[in-house]
């Protein structure tokens, strides 16, 4: 799938003034120390929240003598969930500079920066040392990203012996009409959103053994439908904390999202693989 735009234009990537002036209405100044729990409700952008990224602490088994990959690591939610809650050490890579500066001082000011460093680079050119990593974990971060194999053949190689990798993102369930492809490309910025059997052959292609797939579509359909009605339902208090232009962004986005899921052709995945 290509032709999209840039990734930077995917509506949840723009109005990032929106986590400090969520941390205003907390009382919390933009210099001021922060509680990791405080941002959980604002740093956590994918689906199912910081339950997400518990399922994989679960999975994986990690703990705080465990080095972590979090590949797509935006604002460095997950990271600091799991820097926080587990103790890893987790090394953040995030493509997007804005996204890496902002999660970069928010980590300084969760006072984690002992356990979370971030980089700014591309997964698929940045330097990434061989076998220095225990787990790779990443969330809607490989649909955006075209050329998945090589992808994974570099997370495979920066994995230690018998090393895991915890996916969870977006896969093709059915055919995309032509209007959703367009939905695809531009606003979720959908570079590899393939079938379910492709994504596990890519993984099994380049390094990766042992695939454990979950569809978590069931659970995921009611979530994007949910969280669509209560953005509406709230929106006096969301326009009044994040700004108008922020809120008709984001629930432009949520109205993309939710039919996709409803009208069957949109998935959501979990995969555990682990390397040769």
């Amino acid at each position: 799938m290509s032709g999209s735009p840039p990734i930077g234009s995917m509506p949840l990537y723009t109005h990032l003034d929106r986590i400090e002036r969520g941390l205003a209405a907390l009382g919390i100044g933009p210099a001021d120390p922060v509680r990791p729990e405080q941002l959980f409700p604002l740093d956590q952008w994918h689906y199912g929240g910081t339950d997400a990224v518990r399922s994989a602490v679960e999975h994986l088994g990690l703990r705080s003598s465990n080095s972590v990959l979090d590949v797509g690591s935006g604002l460095g939610g997950p990271a600091r969930f799991l820097a926080y809650t587990a103790g890893c050490h987790v090394t953040a890579l995030e493509l997007q500079p804005e996204l890496h500066k902002i999660g970069s001082d928010l980590t300084a000011r969760c006072g984690l920066s002992g356990r979370v460093s971030h980089i700014c680079g591309d997964a698929l050119t940045y330097p990434i040392a061989d076998g220095v990593f225990d787990a790779v974990v990443t969330w809607l971060t490989i649909h955006h990203i075209p050329l998945r194999p090589r992808l994974f053949a570099r997370l495979a190689k920066a994995l230690r012996h018998g090393g895991r990798c915890y996916i969870e993102d977006l896969y093709m369930r059915a055919p995309f009409s032509e209007r959703d492809l367009v939905d695809v490309r531009t606003v979720l910025i959908g570079n590899s959103v393939t079938s379910l059997p492709d994504f596990a052959t890519d993984l099994r292609g380049n390094g990766f053994v042992q695939i454990d797939a979950t569809d978590l579509t069931d659970a995921t359909r009611p979530f994007v439908a949910a969280r669509l009605a209560a953005w509406q339902k709230d929106s006096d208090r969301h326009i009044r904390d994040l700004g108008k232009n922020a809120y008709d962004v984001m629930e432009n986005f949520y109205v993309v999202v939710a039919p996709l899921f409803e009208e069957g052709s949109l998935g959501c995945v979990r995969l555990v693989a682990s390397t040769a």
